[in-house]
């Protein structure tokens, strides 16, 4: 009897552990983010952020999705901009103070236009992108549409890969809802 609770102690000693460890590894996912000068980062993320604004608030560096991220806080004609872009200096998007104004007014379009918009690749958000660019796997990317299906944003790409289309639907935070791939020559 001694020797099941002995066992009984060990396997709980190592679920704690599990647990742990876990939530350890958690918290260090979440803080990588730091903030940085402009004398810390790459000459193109240096370059793209003076290109923005003269004055400059705070730079972020972050991870996502093994990406590195740089998120600039920066001032334009008097309000303030939020810049982000990967580690190449590639402008991912800007935000301003004004933003919630303007996105209310391209709701309204939205739905005039049954909820779907073109957008480009960079004005995605970087982790709709980064799925975007894995699934793909360097294919020509055809257009990506930002939809509204049952009161959420889902955005839809559509890429050639080895001669056949393949359509994928990623939510707002990264995630790929479906992919479905369809032979060039059916459109025909």
């Amino acid at each position: 009897m001694l020797k099941q609770h002995w066992k009984l102690i060990s396997l709980m000693a190592v679920a704690c552990l599990a647990v742990c460890i876990g939530a350890v590894a958690t918290i260090q996912t979440v803080d990588q983010e730091k903030q940085v000068s402009i004398d810390q980062v790459p000459a193109a993320v240096k370059a793209t952020i003076l290109a923005q604004g003269s004055t400059i608030n705070e730079i972020e560096e972050e991870v996502v999705n093994g990406q590195t991220i740089y998120e600039a806080e920066v001032i334009v004609e008097g309000r303030e901009v939020d810049i982000r872009m990967t580690a190449n200096g590639t402008l991912l998007g800007t935000e301003t103070e004004d933003d919630d104004e303007v996105d209310e007014d391209a709701d309204d379009n939205e739905d005039e236009n049954n909820g779907e918009e073109l957008v480009a690749l960079d004005a995605v958000p970087a982790a709709v992108k980064a799925t975007i660019l894995k699934e793909a796997a360097g294919a020509e990317i055809k257009e990506i549409e930002k939809e509204a299906e049952d009161g959420r944003t889902i955005y839809s790409a559509e890429a050639i890969i080895n001669g056949q289309k393949v359509d994928f639907e990623i939510a707002p935070d990264g995630t790929l809802l479906g992919k479905e791939v369809e032979n060039e020559d059916d459109d025909n």
